[in-house]
């Protein structure tokens, strides 16, 4: 399923930064996908990822129920930066949004060796050098998804009480709520900055599918409560019905399409 094409572990910092050029070349495939990480071949060499003023922003974000989705973007003209890693220069924070299913187990939309998850949290960014994220999606380097696995326990997470609250209020299609960024406080974990991920060239999950996104998926699921879990279930759709289900299939891997586990190395100081 995933072929190596001839890379090579490296630790120095000059093959970190070709590293993440190799990755930049990959071939796109649509996504989402099944992946066996088994089957990946593994680097360390990579920068640590850096999220900066995600959850220490001073600014504020609102939650907006799309009729499709529950989809978190900033209020200002300050937004997060994420680089490091794959990525090659900087990415803006455009928004965040969820895929969840009827169950606790087919609502993510990447596999990781067969383990389904209850939902799928999505970080979009574009890519700074273009100038707005609907210039960005017209070029293969153009976003870099940061996908969380969402895995449904008995006891809630308290991390994520700002967004149950808000999501309580928002069960109408196009209901609104302000948030402060705070909120995504869930993310200020160790294994952001030390956990292992897969990376790939992939597309948009929604349409128009485009094969503009570098995926970032973290190995380790977030827990959250099947309860909070369940908020997401309620919201309402375009026929004022629950939004029971918003993923989208797994895709076919395409021949010479290659999959990357990244353990990431803690930064020295």
């Amino acid at each position: 399923m995933d072929t190596n094409m001839g890379l090579k572990v490296s630790s120095s910092k000059t093959a970190a930064t070709s590293d993440a050029e190799q990755i930049s070349k990959l071939r796109a495939s649509q996504s989402p996908i099944a992946i066996s990480v088994n089957r990946c071949p593994t680097w360390s060499s990579l920068d640590p990822l850096k999220f900066k003023g995600y959850w220490n922003n001073d600014s504020h974000g609102v939650l907006l129920n799309t009729g499709q989705t529950a989809y978190f973007t900033f209020d200002s003209a300050t937004r997060p930066i994420l680089s490091g890693g794959p990525l090659i220069g900087e990415y803006i924070f455009e928004q965040m949004h969820f895929h969840w299913s009827v169950d606790d187990f087919t609502g993510c939309e990447h596999v990781l060796d067969g383990h389904g998850y209850a939902a799928e949290c999505h970080l979009v960014h574009y890519n700074s050098k273009y100038e707005s994220m609907e210039a960005a999606v017209a070029n293969p380097d153009g976003l870099a998804v940061v996908g969380f696995l969402l895995e449904a326990v008995d006891a809630p997470n308290p991390s994520f009480d700002w967004f149950v609250e808000a999501l309580d209020q928002i069960k109408k299609q196009d209901n609104a709520v302000q948030l402060p960024s705070a909120s995504l406080a869930w993310m200020d974990r160790a294994e952001v900055t030390t956990g292992s991920y897969v990376t790939y060239k992939g597309s948009l999950t929604t349409p128009p599918y485009t094969e503009c996104v570098t995926w970032i998926i973290y190995e380790k699921p977030v827990q959250i409560g099947s309860e909070q879990l369940g908020l997401l279930r309620q919201l309402e759709g375009v026929d004022k019905t629950p939004i029971e289900r918003n993923v989208r299939p797994t895709q076919r891997h395409p021949p010479g399409h290659s999959v990357i586990y990244v353990k990431q190395v803690k930064a020295k100081l």
